[in-house]
C-alpha cells in the first residue's frame, strides 16, 4: 500500500501551523473542486485527497498520531511494524469518520488502514526464553521474569512442548501515541533428560533385567516421572522389545487427566563370575535345550 504524505498533498511543511494548512487546503480546494473540473476524474481524485489530508492534519490528534507513521516510514525501525497486519475489531480505535464521509463519500485504503488500526500505534513486542527441566515440563512451573524492569510472575502448565512459544499480552514496550503495549513472547526450552526421551506427549526409557528374568519372567521396578511402579516381564521376552505403561507418560498439555504413554526398552545383561556348580548346571540345561 503507498504511503500517502498528507504534508506534501497540501503543499505545507511538516512545522506548518493551522492557519497555513487551512489557507493551503482553501487554495487547493478551490482548484480541484469538480464543480470546477467537470468530467475531470484525476481532478476529483486530488479533491478526495485534499480533503482528507486535511481531515487529519487539521485534526491534533490525528495529526500527532499520521506524525508518529511518517517518522516510521523514514525511520522503519522505529515503533511500529508491518503496514499491512491485520487487527481484530476490538483492536480498533473509535475514530468517527462520518464527517470526512460526508464531504468526499470515501476514503483511501490508506486512512482506514492507518486511522482506523490502532495496532500501528502498539509498542514493540518483546521476547526471550527460559530453560526448564523435563520434571518441570511434566509438573507445571513457574518463573520470575526481570521483563523492562518489572517482575512477571509466568506460569507453565504441564505438558508443555519444547519450543513452545507463550503470550503474555501487553508485557511489551510501551505503545506510541496512545496504543497498546506490546506483548512479551517467551520460548520454553526442555533439557534433555538422562533417563526418559520425549516423543511428543509419549516417554521412551530402558530397563536392563539380568539374563534369569529375561528368560524365566518376573517383576521389576520403572521409575517414572510420577513415582515408580511395578511391571510384569513376561518369560523369555526379546532384547529390545517395547513394553508399554498407559498413562505414565507427559500430560497432554492444557487438558486435565490425559496423559501419554511411557515405553520401555528392555536390555539386559549377563551374570559374571558363575562358580563351577552353577557353571555345571548351565551346561545341563543347554544340553537338555540341545544347544
Amino acid at each position: 500500500m503507498q504511503f500517502k504524505d498528507y504534508y506534501k498533498i497540501l503543499e505545507v511543511k511538516p512545522e506548518a501551523t493551522f492557519e497555513e494548512i487551512k489557507k493551503s487546503y482553501r487554495r487547493l480546494a478551490m482548484t480541484y473542486h469538480p464543480d470546477r473540473n467537470p468530467d475531470n476524474k484525476e481532478a476529483e481524485e486530488k479533491f478526495k485527497e485534499i480533503n482528507e489530508a486535511y481531515d487529519v492534519l487539521s485534526n491534533a490528534e490525528k495529526r500527532q498520531k499520521f506524525d508518529v507513521i511518517r517518522n516510521g516510514y523514514a525511520n522503519p525501525q522505529g515503533y511500529y511494524k508491518d503496514k499491512s497486519q491485520k487487527v481484530s475489531k476490538d483492536e480498533q480505535t473509535d475514530f468517527d469518520f462520518d464527517y470526512f464521509k460526508k464531504k468526499t463519500g470515501e476514503y483511501s485504503e490508506f486512512f482506514k488502514n492507518f486511522f482506523a488500526n490502532s495496532a500501528l500505534f502498539k509498542g514493540e513486542d518483546f521476547s526471550g526464553s527460559i530453560t526448564i527441566s523435563l520434571k518441570e515440563a511434566y509438573f507445571g512451573s513457574t518463573r520470575i521474569l526481570t521483563v523492562l524492569g518489572n517482575q512477571l510472575r509466568i506460569k507453565i502448565l504441564p505438558g508443555i512442548k519444547n519450543d513452545q512459544l507463550l503470550k503474555i499480552p501487553e508485557q511489551g514496550y510501551p505503545g506510541v501515541a496512545g496504543g497498546k503495549k506490546g506483548d512479551l513472547y517467551v520460548r520454553v526450552k526442555i533439557e534433555n533428560d538422562n533417563m526418559f526421551t520425549r516423543r511428543g506427549d509419549e516417554l521412551f526409557t530402558e530397563v536392563f533385567l539380568d539374563i534369569f528374568t529375561v528368560m524365566l519372567g518376573g517383576s521389576v521396578t520403572i521409575k517414572t516421572l510420577s513415582g515408580d511402579v511395578k511391571i510384569t516381564i513376561p518369560p523369555s521376552v526379546e532384547y529390545g522389545k517395547q513394553l508399554r505403561i498407559r498413562g505414565k507418560g507427559m500430560p497432554v498439555y492444557n487438558t486435565n487427566g490425559m496423559f501419554g504413554d511411557l515405553f520401555v526398552k528392555v536390555k539386559y545383561f549377563i551374570p559374571k563370575n558363575f562358580s563351577e556348580d552353577e557353571k555345571k548346571q548351565l551346561e545341563q540345561i543347554k544340553k537338555n535345550h540341545n544347544l
